[in-house]
């Protein structure tokens, strides 16, 4: 009977996170060699390739994907056993990060699920974009961050694919103007080069009309009826007019949502990525800055 080695398992996600073998071999404190050859057992051991090797990097083979998703909860239920075992409820602080458009959708049901469990652990929250959050997480600033995925290098566990939809006021009809005017998050934002690229593309004629770094700001500015946004579908207000190709507007990429872990996680942050692992899988939070 075959079995799966949990430490080969590890390092594999850490291959997939790290974005390859030698920073990977850093984070487990292993030589690039030996996690080299056990992803190399692995993969004998189980008669499929996991990863594509190419001149651009690693990537996962589809296989490697659905074994890839085992492993993070097979590891999950590992560590939470292990804590078990061992007694007592997690107590002290983590550090959560995440833009400020992700709040109410994935932070506030989150919360109380999570404060309920684990009630001696504080939470800390610190909305910024997504190229902010990233490397305050590989230097330890942050515990946990839940972000917007470059898809050109993407990095974390994809945790869900989020849609970005095209949006105005009810009421209201500022696709009709041209030059369009957006109300956008500021550069730098994940999603904002895809909504310029899609209309140029289309060969729109577009310009900013307010740029805001909180959602509220995007909220007014859209309210006032003076421009139209995008954004992605767990964000957008219920009563706000969804357009698309009816209003002449070209389609946008869906969003990937993923999840970075301190590669010095306490145990009380390791909860908390379970928390939110769970909570982004449930089926009312399945929807494709």
């Amino acid at each position: 009977m075959r079995h799966l080695d949990t430490e080969s398992l590890g390092m594999l996600i850490a291959v997939v996170d790290n974005g390859g073998f030698t920073a990977a071999a850093e984070r487990v404190g292993r030589t690039q060699s030996a996690v080299s050859a056990r992803i190399a057992q692995l993969e004998e051991n189980l008669g499929v390739r996991l990863l594509e090797r190419s001149r651009r990097g690693i990537a996962l083979t589809e296989t490697g994907e659905r074994l890839v998703a085992h492993a993070r909860r097979m590891l999950a239920f590992e560590s939470e056993a292990l804590a078990d075992l061992k007694g007592g409820t997690p107590e002290g602080s983590v550090r959560l990060g995440m833009p400020d458009d992700y709040v109410d959708a994935y932070f506030t049901p989150v919360i109380a699920r999570f404060a309920a469990a684990y009630p001696r652990v504080e939470i800390s929250i610190r909305c910024d974009l997504s190229k902010t959050l990233e490397p305050e997480v590989e230097r330890g600033q942050i515990d946990v961050a839940l972000f917007t995925r470059d898809l050109s290098r993407p990095t974390g566990e994809l945790l869900k694919r989020e849609k970005l939809l095209w949006l105005a006021a009810r009421g209201h009809r500022p696709e009709r103007q041209d030059p369009l005017p957006l109300a956008l998050f500021p550069t730098g934002c994940r999603a904002r080069p895809h909504i310029a690229a899609a209309l140029d593309e289309a060969g729109l004629r577009w310009r900013v009309a307010c740029t805001s770094s909180s959602q509220g700001g995007i909220y007014s500015a859209v309210e006032t009826g003076l421009c139209l946004t995008a954004m992605a579908e767990c964000a957008a207000p219920p009563e706000w007019r969804r357009l698309g190709a009816g209003e002449g507007l070209p389609p946008l990429p869906d969003l990937e949502i993923g999840m970075l872990l301190s590669p010095n996680a306490s145990t009380a942050a390791r909860r908390l990525a379970d928390t939110l692992r769970s909570a982004l899988a449930a089926p009312s939070a399945v929807a494709a800055a």
